[in-house]
């Protein structure tokens, strides 16, 4: 035992002395900087935001939104303060889209200028907002045709108060009814199978980008198996050989790890628990480890290595839940690919 931890020593001090080890880690940096500044927004996102600077007019809409029955709407709306926090939740992928209700929005509609009257933003990557624009849109009618029936009471009925009491409350009646369009509800329970882990998107761009550099970097460093190191594993006996390939992947990978595990928790905090992300981020190493040290005995010399590794480059950007989770709608794809370590680090988060 003391003889493999003296060359796992050796090993990582090597790789300390080494320029390329902070190569690694520096791309690992600017990597995950990038991603967490151009993150694909979820195309799940049920959050819309709204900046109101409408007054009575748009607080009126916010209040029917923000009170919708369940069955009529699966979003929550919010108000925000700003147009460039507003823009930066959609950019983000943090709001579905959001809307902008213009401080003259009640005269523009009243003038017959409603096409134009809401400014809407939104990203190509949500598939729903125009859904949503209809239940904006049918709040802002709501509120207008309101405001519009009310202001003919006052010009012709005798008495205005009484008329527009009752056509208040004959509104709220038909409004909160089926009575008009008689519709019908049917809800569906799930089956119990599938209530939480069906259609559920586990794709995370910032420790899915971690994975596989680190992935990939494992691989990498295999290639020196084909070189003058190599001639000193194949010297080894078989179990001693292994654990040795072992700890050599482990010793270079170990670095990177440590600072991409530090980088991805100041990018995100909040959304895995610290005990859980160090347990699934040591798995992914070990894995990481495993994996190169079996996949390199495949192949006889470098030229055939190497590509093979850039080609399970492009696979686990493009199967596993890095930007996009294509288990989601093939699930069996989301368990073969579980082979891949960056796949299965991020099915267990």
């Amino acid at each position: 035992m003391g003889t493999f931890m003296m060359r796992f020593f050796l090993m990582l001090k090597a790789r300390l002395k080494n320029p390329y080890t902070y190569v690694w880690v520096l791309l690992m940096a600017v990597s995950l900087w990038l991603v967490n500044e151009t993150v694909i927004p979820s195309r799940n996102s049920s959050e819309v935001v709204i900046l109101n600077l409408a007054g009575e007019c748009g607080d009126k809409i916010l209040n029917i939104l923000e009170n919708a029955d369940e069955k009529t709407t699966e979003c929550t709306y919010s108000a925000v303060g700003d147009e460039e926090t507003l823009r930066e939740l959609v950019r983000r992928g943090q709001a579905r889209c959001g809307f902008i209700l213009p401080a003259d929005l009640k005269e523009r509609v009243l003038s017959g200028d409603a096409r134009h009257a809401i400014t809407m933003v939104t990203s190509t990557f949500s598939v729903k907002s125009a859904a949503t624009r209809e239940t904006v849109f049918a709040a802002l009618f709501r509120v207008m045709n309101l405001e519009m029936t009310e202001n003919a009471v006052r010009d012709y009925f005798e008495d205005p108060e009484a008329a527009s009491e009752l056509i208040r409350e004959r509104y709220e009646y038909y409004l909160g009814s089926e009575e008009v369009f008689r519709l019908e509800y049917e809800v569906f329970e799930s089956p119990e199978s599938r209530d939480e882990g069906f259609l559920f998107d586990r794709s995370d761009p910032i420790r899915g980008t971690a994975a596989v550099i680190l992935f990939i970097l494992s691989l990498y460093s295999g290639s020196v198996f084909y070189g003058k190191d190599g001639k000193f594993f194949s010297a080894l006996r078989k179990g001693e050989r292994m654990a040795c390939i072992f700890l050599h992947e482990l010793s270079s990978v170990l670095i990177p790890s440590v600072f991409s595990f530090v980088i991805v928790r100041m990018l995100d905090a909040e959304s895995v628990s610290l005990g859980r992300d160090l347990a699934c981020f040591a798995v992914l190493v070990v894995s990481c480890c495993v994996w190169s040290g079996v996949f390199v005995s495949f192949f006889r010399k470098n030229e055939t290595y190497l590509p093979a590794v850039s080609v399970l480059l492009f696979m686990s950007f493009a199967l596993c839940p890095v930007f996009f989770d294509i288990g989601e709608y093939i699930p069996v794809i989301g368990y073969v690919v579980r082979i891949l370590p960056p796949a299965l680090y991020l099915y267990m988060l």
